[in-house]
């Protein structure tokens, strides 16, 4: 049972998870043309690029340089709304004391110091059809899973992100060009949500491997 992970294996983390996020682009970019400007996923992998250069240029003493590296990777590479946003998600960490290993409640931490960022830059609630409908749900699970291991919190919080995402159909969005289409955007889900359980997804995957 996987209860923590090494610096390393962090790092070996992420840079499967910018893989698996990389080679979801096309999908990305054609959930974004119904109801935005369809170039979400070209933001994405240009993001997660750049945390794989990063990643793979740099040795680490510490988790939470990892995650700060991730997120500054793609704040630098992203540009605009959606780099400010989805750095916030790794940049939650930062306040942390120094981690040499990654655990259920270290990760928790930083991923609920993400949501909080996102939802202060995003200005974004549950239910208005952005990332955060994903992300909340999956921090939540996170936090209840405190008492299981990493693996089984990981598949707790990807399955209430993907959860979250098969809501943000039911949503009108309020948020982006997207929000002028008003009720016409019932039925599609949200490109930024499925971000986020991709990326849950992955960080599970990583573990079952």
């Amino acid at each position: 049972m996987m209860e923590q992970l090494t610096v390393q294996e962090t790092r070996d983390m992420l840079i499967f998870v910018a893989d698996n996020l990389i080679e979801s682009k096309e999908m990305l970019c054609e959930i974004d043309g119904k109801i935005g400007d369809g170039d979400h996923g070209f933001g994405i992998a240009r993001g997660f690029t750049a945390v794989k250069e990063t990643l793979n240029d740099n040795t680490y003493s510490t988790v939470n340089n990892v995650f700060k590296d991730t997120g500054m990777s793609m704040l630098h590479s992203m540009g605009g709304a959606s780099g400010i946003i989805f750095s916030s998600m790794f940049l939650g960490g930062s306040a942390l004391t120094d981690l040499e290993t990654l655990n259920i409640g270290s990760l928790t931490s930083i991923m609920r110091g993400g949501l909080e960022k996102v939802k202060v830059q995003g200005k974004a609630k549950l239910g208005d059809k952005t990332m955060v409908d994903a992300y909340e749900p999956a921090v939540i699970a996170l936090e209840k899973n405190q008492d299981s291991s990493l693996k089984i919190a990981l598949k707790s919080a990807f399955l209430a992100a993907e959860d979250g995402v098969r809501k943000t159909k039911e949503y009108p969005a309020k948020h982006g060009r997207s929000k002028f289409l008003y009720d016409r955007s019932i039925g599609i889900e949200d490109a930024g949500a499925t971000t986020v359980s991709l990326i849950f997804k992955a960080m599970y995957n990583y573990l079952s491997k």
